[in-house]
C-alpha cells in the first residue's frame, strides 16, 4: 500500500498550507460563498459571469401547478364574461354577478338561471332549464345553496353535493 500524502507533512508546522496565518478561516480566501463579488471579487465575478458560469442573487421561486392552472382559468372566465358584455349577451347587472364569482355555485345558479334564459344564454324547454356554463367561461359547479327550479347543467366538473342538490329538484348534470 502507498504512503499517504499526509503522513509527508506530519511533523512540519504548516502541513503544506503555506503560512500558519494562511489557515485561520476564511479570511484568507476572501470571505465564504459569494462573499465580496460586488467589492473584492468583482473582476472573478464579471469574468465568470460572461460564461454563464456564475448566478448572483435570488432568482425567484416557482409556483405550484395548482395555483398557476387556477389563476390561468379565473383570468379566462373574466375576459369571457367582458367579452360576453361587450357583444351585447350580458346586461350589466348579471355581468357584475358573474364576475364577482370565481366559482358558481347551484344556489347562485338558480337565482339568475331565468335572466339567464332572457339574455340568450340559457334555454327553456317545456319546464326544464338547459345552461351551458362553459359557454360562460365556467368549468366547476360547487353544491353550495337552494335549487327550486329543475336545471340540467353542462358543465366540465360539478360537486356531488351540487349534483345531488339539481337531481332533487328534477334537474341533472350533463
Amino acid at each position: 500500500m502507498p504512503k499517504l500524502k499526509v503522513k509527508k507533512f506530519r511533523g512540519s508546522r504548516t502541513c503544506g498550507g503555506g503560512s500558519h496565518k494562511k489557515r485561520r478561516g476564511a479570511g484568507h480566501r476572501g470571505g465564504r460563498g459569494n462573499a465580496g463579488v460586488h467589492k473584492h471579487k468583482y473582476l472573478k465575478f464579471i469574468k465568470l459571469e460572461k460564461l454563464g458560469l456564475y448566478e448572483f442573487g435570488k432568482h425567484g421561486f416557482t409556483r405550484p401547478k395548482v395555483v398557476v392552472e387556477e389563476l390561468v382559468r379565473e383570468k379566462n372566465l373574466r375576459e369571457r364574461l367582458k367579452s360576453l358584455r361587450d357583444e351585447g349577451k350580458l346586461d350589466e347587472n348579471t355581468y357584475r354577478f358573474l364576475y364577482s364569482k370565481a366559482e358558481l355555485n347551484v344556489g347562485d345558479l338558480s337565482s339568475i338561471v331565468e335572466k339567464l334564459v332572457a339574455l340568450g344564454i340559457a334555454e327553456k324547454r317545456e319546464e326544464k332549464f338547459f345552461v351551458d356554463l362553459g359557454f360562460l367561461g365556467y368549468s366547476k359547479l360547487l353544491g353550495a345553496g337552494e335549487v327550486d327550479k329543475p336545471i340540467e347543467v353542462k358543465v366540465e366538473h360539478a360537486t356531488p353535493k351540487a349534483i345531488e342538490k339539481l337531481k332533487a329538484a328534477g334537474g341533472g348534470v350533463v
